[in-house]
């Protein structure tokens, strides 16, 4: 095979790499812009609990008292990425979660790639699920989620509840937050001015609970999309750095073809002229033995 023959062939597959490149990074945007439509109204959702509580805690004979118990028993979840070419997001992730975990806290973590690096470190994850890859997905990834950690918290094992998730910012780097979940601060929740009591077909505490662990599986839903358009705001990233990359390359590749057939084309024609040149050294030949007497 000639030189010009396995560049074309290198560039053929340079083509077929940018093609799969480019759908990556057209996917990861579609779905940021899926988790950037979806966010409002999940947060219009857990606007309208936080109301709801607020009115409830009207109906109760006096205020909910909060607990205040040790915090070392403290469960954090880590919203994390459920697949590959997303840069060092992972990495930052688990790196700030680690910066703030006791030696007794109980680490959560949505997202398989999230899990496989805490157990690469030698981080002990006390449960993990895959993360959602869509906005439509995340619900039935918290109901899982809520399930382990109600049951953890009737057992006794953990009083608190912390999530962390990257927030994604339209034009610039993603910011890492964390939010208390449990025990939820009722005294900001509590209706400010103080509203007539509502109607309720519920006792008050039952009615209270339902609008708490709806609040909680707002904000958990919040957060599980926010990490999925942060997740794919760092592919999206990392597509875009290799799609330059290898268009670099491909022009590289393109410009040694172009090169190399140049260089044939010199071959061919100086063959062509080595070859008239000698036949018409022969042809003088044989005209000369011709003549000959």
């Amino acid at each position: 095979m000639t030189r010009l023959s396995e560049i074309q062939n290198h560039i053929a597959s340079m083509d077929e790499l940018l093609e799969i490149v480019g759908a990556m990074r057209s996917l990861a945007g579609i779905r940021v812009q899926e988790a950037q439509h979806a966010l409002p109204g999940i947060r219009s959702y857990a606007d309208s609990m936080a109301a709801g509580i607020g009115s409830a805690l009207l109906l109760m004979p006096q205020p909910v008292p909060e607990t205040h118990q040790e915090l070392s028993r403290r469960a954090l979840i880590l919203c994390a990425a459920e697949h590959g070419f997303v840069g060092g997001f992972n990495e930052r992730m688990l790196e700030t979660a680690e910066a703030i975990l006791e030696p007794a806290d109980l680490l959560f973590v949505l997202g398989s790639r999230g899990a496989a690096l805490a157990f690469e470190r030698g981080r002990k994850v006390a449960w993990t699920r895959p993360m959602a890859t869509r906005p439509s997905g995340a619900p039935d990834a918290v109901n899982h989620l809520t399930s382990e950690i109600y049951g953890r918290i009737a057992r006794g094992e953990i009083v608190r509840v912390d999530v962390m998730f990257g927030r994604y910012r339209q034009g610039a780097a993603s910011t890492i937050e964390r939010r208390l979940l449990l025990p939820l601060d009722t005294a900001t929740l509590v209706a400010k001015p103080a509203r007539q009591v509502p109607l309720h077909n519920l006792p008050p505490r039952p009615l209270l609970e339902k609008l708490m662990a709806e609040y909680v599986f707002a904000l958990l839903t919040e957060a599980a999309v926010e990490s999925i358009a942060s997740e794919n705001a760092a592919r999206f990233a990392a597509m875009e750095s290799a799609h330059d990359n290898v268009s670099k390359k491909l022009a590289g590749l393109q410009e040694n073809a172009r090169q190399a057939r140049q260089t044939e084309i010199t071959s061919e024609l100086l063959d062509l002229i080595t070859g008239a040149e000698a036949m018409h050294v022969d042809s003088r030949r044989v005209i000369r033995s011709s003549k000959a007497p």
